[in-house]
């Protein structure tokens, strides 16, 4: 560029983002919401001799602060966990609040959905490496706090790096748990939204809802870009129907400030769950006229009451970004035209259009005329394209990055700006490409986890291209928690097995304390059958060949997003 870039955030934002200063908010005289100390709320309902807590932030050092804050307004202990739902932010700091050994013995309750843990398990086992790399663009996690870098998430102030916890729940429940603690009766309700496990909170004699993640102060995440499942916008919206159903005179929301008054909360839940199914049968309505998704996204516009309205502005979700996943959801990837069927390699694709659009120097030249021109956009597109045949090219990454800072510096919505300056890092050379997501989680939150959990991530682990001629059986059994497992690799598949029964090849036996060192890195399987931590029944030499087969749990993730 000729001019140098400015670092600047988009007003909009701006304003956003100074609103979401921290503050404990006190509601009824005794219900305490930690508002900003984290992307996420964190809510404390005072009872006579005992209390609730929902949620528990999104890591320990977030939640230590709030649990000291809660401190200085009542010494009395918590009895009850509510979880609303599995997401990271909303379960990783329970033991800033409560104990293992009160948990344990029963002292503390942690009350959950019943597939709640199972969806932690799958985000920090089955797809952790990806979904931890891309939740670090998303959250601009490795980014400045500053004009130059992430400005916050969107829901709350920037999201940090830190350790997390997961305590699982004691009790599970379908769909209605209804409890007393402290002489404050509490329901919690299955609401399916966001996410399949969403459940609100319902203080019926104070007509006071804990909403979760069912609404927030921003335009729904309908599709969250670090990648999530369908979503299906028509269930979210009516689980907004349902939550105007309790009548509720406050609402405290998990990402957002609470809202008093009984007719504000109906109209604001009515505006929430008219913009999602707006978005929904508008998207149908053109994908049935046999629109694209890029071309859906350019006829639908929001009404302005919807557009303007403060707790609808697309500062975390995004109707753009909503749009294309409503289309996936409902009809897959394809799109109709054949040539997306077997498509040419995106590496021969690109040498092609950049030889027919005059080369590799015209397609730069334009890129730059085109930043320079104010469509950074454009000129990302273009020098994309010369990365692709040469993801080493270090004019056109530069090129690139550049008009990602234009392009993100310009962004209303937190996560595209985010997005764009981690992958202008990227391309700059600047973010540890080793530095995702874990393949499994912290061994705090692996360490409460059944073997059948850790085990079950080793078959999307399996080397196909190594065990083509490979069929053996291996039991996995634990000596002091006696549980036990089987895998089986047969010819390029490895099949998981919950009972071990029929033959097998080898037995391996070892405590639970063995699991963790062994995937985090902290042991090997030789050096540990040499230690005696663990031993094998069978011979020692089938398990060696065995577990060869695999990746590593501990080895390092190198994904990259923005370059390839």
């Amino acid at each position: 560029m000729s001019e140098p870039i400015v670092p600047s955030v988009h007003p909009d934002l701006k304003r956003h983002q100074e609103n979401m200063k921290a503050e404990v908010y006190t509601l009824r005289g005794h219900i305490h919401t930690a508002f900003g100390y984290s992307v996420v709320n964190c809510t404390l309902i005072e009872g006579e001799d005992a209390c609730i807590l929902v949620d528990t932030m999104t890591s320990m050092d977030r939640a230590e602060i709030v649990a000291a804050e809660f401190q200085k307004l009542t010494d009395k202990p918590i009895k009850t966990v509510i979880y609303t739902h599995f997401h990271a932010d909303h379960v990783s700091g329970t033991k800033a609040f409560v104990s293992e050994e009160d948990v344990a013995s029963g002292a503390v309750e942690i009350i959950g959905q019943e597939e709640l843990a199972d969806h932690v398990m799958r985000d920090v086992g089955l797809i952790a490496p990806i979904l931890g790399r891309r939740a670090m663009y998303q959250f601009g996690m490795r980014l400045p706090v500053s004009d130059e870098g992430t400005v916050g998430a969107g829901l709350g102030p920037p999201q940090r790096p830190g350790v997390r916890t997961f305590m699982p729940p004691t009790k599970t429940f379908e769909k209605l748990y209804e409890g007393e603690t402290g002489g404050i009766p509490f329901e919690v309700h299955l609401i399916p939204s966001e996410t399949e496990d969403q459940c609100a909170v319902w203080l019926p004699e104070e007509k006071v809802l804990l909403s979760a993640d069912a609404v927030y102060e921003s335009f729904p995440n309908v599709y969250a870009l670090r990648g999530t499942r369908f979503r299906n916008p028509m269930i979210w919206a009516q689980g907004v129907d349902r939550l105007r159903e309790f009548g509720a005179d406050v609402l405290i929301p998990h990402h957002g400030h609470p809202v008093e008054g009984a007719d504000q909360i109906s109209d604001l839940l009515t505006d929430y769950r008219d913009a999602i199914q707006f978005v929904h049968d508008q998207t149908l309505r053109y994908m049935n006229k046999g629109y694209t998704p890029d071309e859906i996204k350019e006829v639908v516009a929001m009404p302005a009451r919807l557009r303007d309205h403060p707790w609808l502005g697309e500062f975390y979700g995004s109707y753009k970004h909503s749009i294309p996943a409503i289309c996936v959801g409902y009809l897959g990837w394809y799109q109709g035209d054949p040539i997306a069927l077997d498509p040419t390699p995106w590496v021969e694709k690109a040498q092609r259009y950049v030889d027919m659009m005059g080369g590799r120097e015209t397609v730069l030249t334009k890129a730059r005329d085109a930043l320079d021109g104010g469509d950074a956009q454009w000129a990302a597109e273009l020098a994309t394209w010369v990365v692709r045949v040469d993801n080493s090219d270090a004019e056109a990454r530069a090129l690139k990055s550049d008009a990602l800072r234009v392009w993100a510096y310009d962004q209303k919505n937190a996560t595209w700006r985010n997005w764009g300056l981690t992958s202008a890092l990227e391309l700059d050379g600047e973010l540890d490409q080793a530095g995702g997501g874990m393949v499994l989680g912290s061994p705090d939150q692996v360490k409460g986890f059944p073997l059948s959990a850790i085990m079950t991530v080793m078959t999307v682990r399996l080397k196909a291209e190594d065990s083509w001629d490979t069929q053996l059986r291996v039991v996995f059994e634990t000596t002091d928690s006696n549980e036990a497992c089987a895998l089986e690799v047969r010819k390029g598949v490895c099949q998981f097995f919950a009972t071990p029964t029929g033959t097998r090849d080898a037995t391996v036996k070892f405590n639970r304390p063995f699991v963790l060192q062994w995937i985090f890195g902290k042991t090997t399987f030789e050096s540990a059958l040499t230690t005696g931590k663990i031993s094998v029944d069978g011979d020692a030499s089938v398990v060696s060949t065995f577990l060869s087969k695999f990746e590593p749990f501990n080895e390092a993730t190198n994904i990259s997003i923005a370059v390839r």
